[in-house]
C-alpha cells in the first residue's frame, strides 16, 4: 500500500468524487478525515472506511468559513497528532442556479466562488504551516477542464477553477523548499449523483459530447490519480494540474 499510515483531510467527501477519493486513500493504507457539510453523509463514509480496516472521522465543514476549517484542522490533528495529505474536493456549481453570465447575480457567484476557490483557500492556509514546520506534505486541488476551456452557462465555476490552477503553481513554488508538494487534478465530464442539479439541457449538452475513450468519467477515474499524486511515487512531481478527462479536451485542441 502506497499509504500507509498516512493522514488525510478530503473536503467534499460524503458523496460522488470525494467519497471515491477517501475510500481509495484508505485501500492505499491511509486514515481519513471525512470533511463535508452532510454529517450523515460523511459518517456514512466512515463507517465504509472502517470497513476497509482504516480509521477514520467524520466533520462537518463549511469551507467557506475560516473558523470552521481551522476548527476541523484542530480537531484532525487532535486525533491523529498530524495532517500528512490535504484534498481539496469541496467545490459545485450552482446547479439549479446556473445560468448565462449576463443573467447571473452577485449572490450565485459568492457562493461559487466561495465554496470552490475560497474553500481552497481556507483549508490549504489552514494546514500550510504545519506541514512546513513539518517539511513535509502533499495539497491536492480538484480543478476543472471547465477552468482551461470554459463552461458556457458556468462562468463563475470557470473563473473559480481556473484560479485554483494558478493558485496551486503559486503556493508550490512558495513551499517546494519545505518538503511540501502542491497538485492540482482537472476532470472532465464525471458522472456523479450532483449531475441531477444540473439543468437537464446544459447536462444533456454534456452528455451526449463522449469524449475520444467513448465514456464519461467515473469518480474512481479521479480517485487514483489522487492516490498516486499524493503518494511517494510522485514525490519529484509538484506545481502541476493533471487533466483526467477521456480525451475531452482534445477537442478544445489544447
Amino acid at each position: 500500500m502506497k499509504l500507509t499510515d498516512r493522514i488525510a483531510v478530503v473536503t467534499g467527501s460524503a458523496s460522488g468524487i470525494g467519497r471515491s477519493i477517501a475510500l481509495e486513500l484508505a485501500r492505499e493504507g491511509a486514515n481519513i478525515v471525512v470533511a463535508d457539510l452532510n454529517l450523515d453523509g460523511a459518517n456514512k463514509v466512515v463507517d465504509e472506511i472502517k470497513a476497509l480496516g482504516r480509521q477514520a472521522i467524520a466533520i462537518k465543514v463549511d469551507v467557506r468559513s475560516s473558523s470552521e476549517t481551522n476548527n476541523m484542522f484542530k480537531v484532525a490533528i487532535e486525533r491523529f497528532s498530524r495532517i500528512d495529505i490535504l484534498v481539496n474536493n469541496a467545490g459545485g456549481s450552482a446547479r439549479e442556479r446556473a445560468t448565462l453570465f449576463h443573467q447571473s447575480t452577485e449572490e450565485v457567484w459568492d457562493y461559487v466562488l466561495g465554496i470552490n476557490l475560497k474553500g481552497v483557500l481556507n483549508c490549504s492556509r489552514a494546514v500550510i504551516n504545519h506541514m512546513m514546520e513539518r517539511k513535509t506534505g502533499v495539497i491536492v486541488n480538484t480543478a476543472s477542464i471547465a477552468g482551461l476551456v470554459g463552461s458556457p452557462g458556468r462562468v463563475d465555476y470557470s473563473a473559480a477553477k481556473g484560479a485554483i490552477i494558478a493558485f496551486t503553481k503559486a503556493l508550490a513554488k512558495e513551499v517546494a523548499g519545505y518538503g511540501v508538494r502542491v497538485v492540482a487534478v482537472s476532470p472532465g465530464v464525471i458522472e456523479t449523483p450532483m449531475m441531477k442539479h444540473i439543468p437537464r439541457a446544459h447536462l444533456e449538452e454534456l452528455l451526449k459530447n463522449v469524449p475520444p475513450v467513448g465514456r464519461n468519467g467515473k469518480p474512481e477515474d479521479i480517485a487514483h490519480m489522487v492516490a498516486f499524486l499524493a503518494s511517494d511515487d510522485a514525490s519529484f512531481i509538484t506545481g502541476h494540474n493533471f487533466i483526467v478527462d477521456g480525451g475531452a479536451i482534445l477537442k478544445a485542441g489544447l
